[in-house]
């Protein structure tokens, strides 16, 4: 007569089976690929994205995406039970194009590979804020290949997504000056006459009367400067946190505040 169970060793075995099957679900989530389909898959697919994608109008070879091309399978491959078929990674690629195309223009960045304009272009279309934060380096290049009219691109996108500033830069024309008057973008040191003239600060200091009362036009003529922060202001309304420069004002410059505060005496 075969031996009862006690209630224990009952347990202890409910609990192997359920090792067991845990074992066996692990097992079936870990991808069933060889070294060797695993390289083929990404020797293929880099071969195919290339055409595809249009990468080769940048002068990319498979050769230059396959680390990106690896990561992706291993994730893909890493989420799934069954082994995938090479059209089924691809259809991934292809959902995921965007993404991807905005990765190969990060890795152009950052391995400072951009010698033309095309991928100058590409960068901008498809990673459009790494383009605004590379400004600086991207202005550089399209000078160096002489593609000026691919600078206005760059300052928009520097407005949207770099560190803009409120004062332009009169060389480059990127707002993109910082408080010891150097230009973050081209580079340029400018003195406060540069400044001056690309604001036209006589112009703007006689339409002062409309914007402040006689005493702050007093305080500007007494302190002798004015804060230029994209806009004119007295040094008692400068804004801490704002990126701002220091103007002196000239004779003539304070001649006419002199002038509009006469004739309202």
């Amino acid at each position: 007569m075969p031996r009862k169970k006690g209630k224990g060793e009952s347990i202890k075995n409910k609990e192997e089976n359920n090792k067991g099957h845990e074992n066996k679900k692990k097992s079936q989530k870990k991808a069933k690929l060889s070294d060797e389909e695993f390289n083929n898959f990404v020797t293929s697919i880099s071969n195919e994205i290339i055409d595809r994608f249009g990468l080769d109008l940048i002068n990319l070879s498979p050769n230059d995406i396959k680390d990106l091309v690896e990561e992706i399978i291993t994730s893909i491959v890493e989420s799934r039970v069954t082994k995938p078929s090479e059209e089924s990674l691809m259809k991934k690629f292809v959902n995921l194009k965007d993404q991807f195309m905005k990765a190969v223009a990060a890795r152009l960045i950052e391995r400072d590979e951009i010698d033309s304009r095309d991928r100058v272009e590409f960068i901008i279309a498809y990673a459009p804020e790494f383009a605004g934060k590379a400004a600086p380096k991207l202005y550089k290049i399209v000078k160096k290949i002489n593609a000026p009219d691919l600078i206005e691109n760059l300052r928009q996108l520097w407005n949207n997504y770099g560190n803009r500033t409120p004062i332009r830069c009169p060389v480059c024309g990127f707002n993109s000056v910082m408080p010891d008057m150097n230009c973050i973008v081209c580079g340029a040191i400018l003195d406060e006459k540069d400044i001056k003239k690309d604001i036209n600060l006589k112009d703007q200091l006689v339409n002062l009367r409309k914007i402040y009362n006689n005493s702050l036009l007093e305080e500007i003529v007494n302190s002798g400067y004015i804060i230029y922060d994209g806009e004119i202001k007295p040094p008692s309304l400068q804004e801490k946190d704002k990126i701002s420069v220091k103007l002196h004002l000239s004779k003539e410059e304070k001649s006419i505040l002199l002038n509009l505060l006469r004739r309202n005496v």
